[in-house]
């Protein structure tokens, strides 16, 4: 089977890197879809598995754990494909998979290396979610990425901010920033990624073997999610139909 180059054009890349090339195979998925997915989700067969310990520590889990569909999402603060996905494509998805209990999601922030204050915005995430207010935290972080990617100093005051607004206990917020203990955690996320060989942001590992780069349009991820779902679904009864005793 010939190597192929994994393109998209919703998809942000530090200008130093290309995507590796990857072995890739079709995948059956509803018609609506196919057309878009040839070039945007692909198989990966090189990529290392990641073990369930170091995933279970790793970002920030939305839905259901008994979904049986996950997907993990590696994304940059300071990237502007990651915001179109959170504001325009991921309402769509939660309302349909996960508030549904069909897709866990997990949310892995990491520092792609060429957005300005990335690492300290991913840092201020980390110390909201002590707070359990990651979500708030994390969207109002990329939906006001432009003004602090353009402050020429550390943006402390703006994080502070929004913190504030989310309901974020500054004090401890605060503390947990100046302390610089969510660096280890924001480094461990950048050495994953690295790993699983996420170049780019968006990137989605959907059960663990499968990827899709970019942010896609919602039907086409929907359609996609649809078809793992049933997939997923098919599985689980030939399973409990395997364990019940004989008569």
């Amino acid at each position: 089977m010939p190597w192929l180059r994994i393109l998209s054009p919703a998809i942000s890349m530090p200008m130093h890197r290309t995507i590796r090339r990857s072995r890739t195979r079709s995948l059956s998925i509803t018609r609506s879809a196919r057309f878009a997915a040839t070039l945007t989700i692909a198989t990966l067969f090189a990529v290392p598995p990641l073990d369930a310990q170091d995933l279970s520590r790793a970002g920030h889990d939305i839905g259901s754990p008994d979904a049986l569909v996950e997907v993990v999402e590696f994304h940059d603060l300071g990237c502007s494909q990651c915001l179109r996905f959170t504001s325009s494509i991921f309402p769509a998805l939660e309302r349909e998979f996960i508030r549904t209990g069909k897709v866990r999601w997990k949310s892995v922030p990491f520092v792609l290396g060429s957005f300005r204050h990335s690492a300290f915005a991913s840092e201020a995430a980390e110390c909201a979610a002590e707070q359990g207010k990651y979500l708030p935290v994390h969207d109002a972080l990329l939906a006001r990425q432009a003004e602090w990617k353009a402050s020429l100093s550390v943006p402390t005051a703006l994080f502070a901010s929004i913190a504030r607004g989310a309901g974020v206990d500054t004090a401890r917020f605060g503390a947990c920033v100046r302390s610089e203990r969510m660096r280890d955690r924001v480094r461990d996320h950048k050495a994953m990624a690295r790993v699983l060989q996420v170049y780019g942001t968006p990137t989605f590992l959907v059960q663990r073997q499968k990827r899709i780069l970019g942010a896609i349009p919602a039907d086409q991820f929907a359609a996609f999610l649809r078809e793992e779902v049933k997939e997923a679904q098919t599985r689980a009864a030939r399973e409990r139909m395997g364990r019940r005793p004989a008569p």
